[in-house]
């Protein structure tokens, strides 16, 4: 890819003509440079030439997080899967409400399967992270700092696989930071992030990943990736976004074969979709996303909550993770599975914005 550079540009090559000088290459998958290049350049010669897929610009996301909340109210911590303080994990082992207080998911729990969080980092020693049968490591940081200073990849990492939150609470978490003070969430960031896990997986094609990618852009060229990323393999889930607005208008939620995922509430024993959250036939399924509890940043043992599909994402990536642990399903079969034993038609709200009425479930044990 390029960062062209009257305002950058991002320049992805196709299969043909690689070259080992392409900075951003995975055996052939997808390759190209960041750079820059004059206006006149990129848009008289460079984008028309026979083996370049896109020129884009490379633009900063100014909100990556947009209309996001956390609660900084902690919740009560229990020893055991506290069920009945998290309803969100309550909701989607069941088909029908109301509640029963308990989370029931397969022994394994996803061990074995490698979910990688490309966000904004981990905070390792919060206690969910700790005493797990998986891992918890962040691997690679496209920032100055690996620390995760504003909390968003915790809070999402918490939920994939958390010690007491988690959805699949054996499988190993991955960070890959993309995003923090100081170093703005870009497209050429988010493909980075990508393409890293892509690298991963070209290093060892057995290996089992599910990609969470709790952002999104308006540029193709992170479409293109996350494409090529389903074709090598990875399990790809991404949050649709919180602006009630079609998640066709977004990438890579608009590619049909990555999991895109909105929000869903409760609300007078009844499952809604949320206010806030995008919606449209782009959107795979539905997953809690408001009043999520959640790890914080503020010491190793805040709990506290948060709303956004960035939160609905990761309830997904677990649900795969739990999957892949009992076997090897291709990405394409996963997706088909999440449909298959998905609870059907409980989301009330979907009148003027229509949605496909699938709210997630994880397997049976």
């Amino acid at each position: 890819m390029y960062n062209a550079g009257y305002n950058g540009h991002i320049y992805i090559k196709t299969k043909s003509n690689v070259k080992s000088r392409d900075t951003l290459s995975v055996k052939g998958m997808i390759a190209g440079y960041t750079t820059k290049f004059t206006k006149s350049f990129v848009e008289n010669y460079l984008s028309k030439l026979n083996d370049v897929a896109i020129v884009n610009e490379n633009k900063v996301i100014e909100d990556p997080f947009e209309n996001e909340v956390v609660e900084q109210a902690p919740l009560v911590r229990r020893a055991e899967r506290p069920a009945d303080k998290m309803p969100n994990l309550d909701r989607i082992d069941q088909e029908n409400l109301p509640l029963d207080l308990k989370y029931i998911y397969p022994d394994s729990a996803g061990a074995g399967v490698d979910v990688f969080v490309v966000d904004s980092g981990i905070f390792l020693e919060h206690e969910e992270f700790q005493g797990r049968q998986g891992k918890t490591v962040v691997e690679k940081t496209f920032c100055n700092n690996p620390a995760d200073e504003n909390g968003h990849g915790t809070n999402v990492a918490s939920i994939v696989g958390g010690k007491t939150l988690g959805v699949a609470s054996n499988a190993n978490i991955i960070g890959v930071k993309i995003t923090g003070n100081n170093c703005p969430l870009s497209s050429q960031n988010i493909i980075n992030g990508i393409t890293y896990v892509m690298q991963q997986k070209a290093n060892d094609p057995g290996r089992k990943i599910v990609l969470n990618l709790s952002a999104t852009s308006t540029d193709s060229a992170v479409g293109e990736a996350a494409s090529k990323a389903v074709e090598a393999g990875i399990h790809f889930v991404v949050g649709a976004g919180n602006r009630n607005l079609d998640a066709c208008g977004f990438f890579p939620g608009k590619v049909e074969t990555v999991v895109t995922v909105t929000a869903s509430k409760i609300s007078n024993n009844q499952d809604w979709i949320t206010d806030w959250c995008n919606w449209g036939k782009c959107v795979t399924l539905f997953a809690p996303g408001e009043n999520v509890p959640i790890a914080g940043i503020g010491s190793p043992s805040e709990i506290t909550s948060g709303t956004g599909t960035s939160l609905s994402a990761p309830h997904v990536s677990g649900a795969i993770a739990l999957m892949l642990a009992n076997s090897d399903l291709t990405p394409e079969q996963s997706k088909r599975e999440l449909l298959r034993i998905a609870t059907k038609d409980k989301i009330q709200g979907l009148r003027f914005r229509l949605t496909d009425n699938v709210l997630l479930r994880v397997p049976s044990p």
